[in-house]
């Protein structure tokens, strides 16, 4: 899963469906919970489980939520607007949370963990909409070198210890948006390509 395709196409979705601070923080909380839960797998990528976990306590500490009954409620908001599925388990055990992406171009495949072995289905990113076959994984969970204030992006500007790539000339941004004129998801991995390929990493 591509984070931040993902955080771009949800202010995208909320120009049309109304949701409070407090879901929107949710909505925020369980995106990273979903990617810090990522799996190293058995072929050396990272992924995003499909199903995760995140306990009633962390999610009420976090949203200043003091009893399962409001978390319960707000959990509800979200699943009815159709951004997760949850499923709940019996006892004290944390149940299990689902995202649904924005990104059409995401598979459920399943993998084994490079060190138990154990199978997990996981989110992978396929071709999305007509985006080149190299579309970048723009991610806290990627396969990117990295040094230690982010990803190493030779060949743009450092601002404050980040090397950024290059930016898109006006006309480049034209030509991308010609190419996909309808699909937010495809324009943007092909504008992130081309700033990659200028800046020599593609």
């Amino acid at each position: 899963m591509n984070y931040l395709t993902e955080l771009l196409a949800f202010y995208r979705w909320m120009g049309e469906h109304r949701l409070t601070p407090l879901l929107q923080a949710y909505w925020h909380l369980l995106m990273y919970y979903n990617n810090k839960a990522a799996i190293l797998a058995e072929d050396g990528h990272w992924y995003w489980p499909v199903n995760f976990r995140v306990t009633n306590s962390v999610v009420g500490q976090a949203l200043g939520l003091k009893d399962r009954f409001k978390i319960n409620h707000q959990r509800k908001h979200l699943v009815r607007h159709g951004r997760i599925d949850y499923t709940p388990h019996t006892g004290q055990e944390a149940g299990d949370y689902r995202l649904f992406p924005f990104d059409p171009g995401l598979a459920q495949i399943w993998v084994r963990a490079e060190k138990s072995g154990a199978r997990t289905m996981v989110w992978t990113q396929t071709r999305t909409g007509g985006a080149p076959e190299t579309a970048p994984f723009i991610n806290t969970v990627n396969h990117k070198p990295s040094s230690l204030y982010g990803s190493i992006q030779g060949g743009g500007d450092n601002i404050m210890g980040f090397n950024l790539l290059p930016p898109l000339t006006d006309e480049e941004k034209a030509a991308v948006r010609a190419e996909y004129p309808d699909n937010d998801v495809a324009r943007f991995n092909a504008e992130w390509a081309l700033r990659e390929k200028k800046g020599g990493l593609a």
